[in-house]
């Protein structure tokens, strides 16, 4: 009876222990069961992972000595030891150092639409007149560079390459002119040679002298030139070039010169004083004017009147009609000479007719066109930012019967904006 109630509590007391314990050792065994699974699945995707890495290393990166820290390639590799495995990991790749470029609006491959060249540029310009009749003038320019510095504005399109050392491009080159000075010929003195062969033959030439004066003629105006031009050198306004082009300009030329070769008033005074009166006097002033002096335009109304100076008004009528026009430079006109004519008409001229007579003294420039042949040699040279350019060419055309030709030289600098 005693022995089996002891049986009953030893019973009692081990199922007692046996149920507190369980539930632990469960627990613990279920956390085991799971960290070992899980060590396992990471350790499977590990050793997966290592032949990829190794075939993606293979085809990105040459081969390198795995004891260098830093590859040709600028590549720095990883070096990770795994269960007594070495595997290479390589990290992201290291540009290279550039320097900072300096500021520049060229592109590298030129523009894409178009160049504008804003810069500064000297010109000197020579504008020279023939006409059918023997008449000639030549203008230049004062050569003072405050005179001849003026605003650059050229346009260029897009470069065409031809090959590697030659181009293409169109250019549209606008300049600006003013001569306030006429080449003249001076004759300084006479050449004699004689022959020792024969006794009686003595040729004698005259010796002349080209001389730049201020006759108080003056001729200004403008013209804007498009033309192809081809050149040598590479693409980009960063490279030298040497180049030329042909193409057409829109001229305009206005002004006054002498044709007579620095003798305009002294011919005219001449041609009025021929006359044997004053109607005779008039009417050969016009004819002549008309003929020698400069009618380059043509004017239809200023024809008339010149043909027929001494009839009704006409020839107060081209005082007024010259006048209100502005065509000539008050500057030109000689004072001696009014006084010259005043006291051959016998003071029978009023004001307006006086003017009129003192402007046929010299020739009258009113000149445009809009398809005048151009050309165009330049030589460009890249300073930085900024370019070099030297250049030579101008427009010429025929109008009316007389030959006109505009040559430029021009030196400039600029920035080339490409869009």
């Amino acid at each position: 009876m005693i022995f089996n109630e002891y049986v009953r509590i030893f019973t009692n007391r081990v199922y007692n222990l046996t149920q507190k314990y369980a539930g632990y050792l469960f627990i613990r065994l279920k956390h085991a069961l799971v960290e070992t699974f899980f060590r396992y699945i990471i350790f499977s995707l590990y050793l997966f992972s290592i032949p990829i890495l190794s075939q993606e290393t293979n085809q990105k990166l040459p081969a390198k000595n795995l004891n260098s820290k830093l590859s040709n390639d600028g590549v720095q590799e990883l070096k990770i030891k795994f269960q007594n495995d070495q595997t290479i990991i390589p990290l992201t790749p290291k540009k290279p150092y550039e320097p900072p470029k300096e500021f520049s609006l060229k592109k590298e491959n030129g523009s894409r639409f178009l160049t504008f060249y804003p810069g500064v540029q000297a010109n000197l310009t020579d504008l020279t007149i023939q006409s059918d009749t023997g008449g000639n003038a030549v203008m230049k320019d004062d050569q003072r560079m405050d005179q001849n510095l003026t605003f650059l504005y050229d346009l260029k399109s897009p470069e065409w390459q031809i090959g590697e050392n030659w181009g293409l491009f169109i250019l549209n080159r606008n300049v600006n002119f003013r001569q306030s000075k006429q080449k003249i010929t001076d004759v300084v003195a006479t050449n004699s040679s004689s022959s020792e062969d024969s006794n009686s033959s003595k040729d004698s030439s005259p010796i002349k002298q080209y001389t730049n004066k201020d006759l108080g003629t003056e001729t200004y105006g403008s013209y804007h030139m498009l033309l192809p031009a081809i050149y040598f050198g590479k693409k980009g306004n960063d490279h030298f070039r040497l180049g030329a082009g042909f193409g057409y300009s829109k001229v305009n030329i206005q002004g006054t010169a002498d044709f007579n070769d620095g003798n305009g008033y002294f011919n005219n005074f001449l041609v009025f004083s021929s006359g044997r009166n004053l109607d005779e006097k008039i009417d050969n002033m016009g004819r002549y004017s008309l003929l020698n002096n400069g009618n380059i335009d043509a004017d239809p109304y200023r024809v008339y009147l010149l043909s027929h100076l001494s009839s009704g008004n006409n020839l107060e009528a081209l005082g007024l009609y010259t006048l209100l026009k502005g065509d000539v430079n008050p500057k030109s006109i000689d004072p001696l000479l009014a006084l010259f004519y005043s006291q051959l008409t016998g003071n029978q001229l009023n004001p307006l007719e006086l003017y009129a007579l003192l402007t046929l003294g010299i020739g009258r420039v009113n000149s445009s066109s809009n398809y005048a042949k151009s050309f165009y040699v330049f030589w460009e040279i890249p300073i930085g930012v900024i370019n070099w350019r030297l250049g030579i060419g101008g427009p010429f055309y025929n109008q009316n019967g007389y030959k006109i030709s505009l040559t430029t030289i021009e030196m400039s600098f600029y920035t080339p904006i490409e869009f």
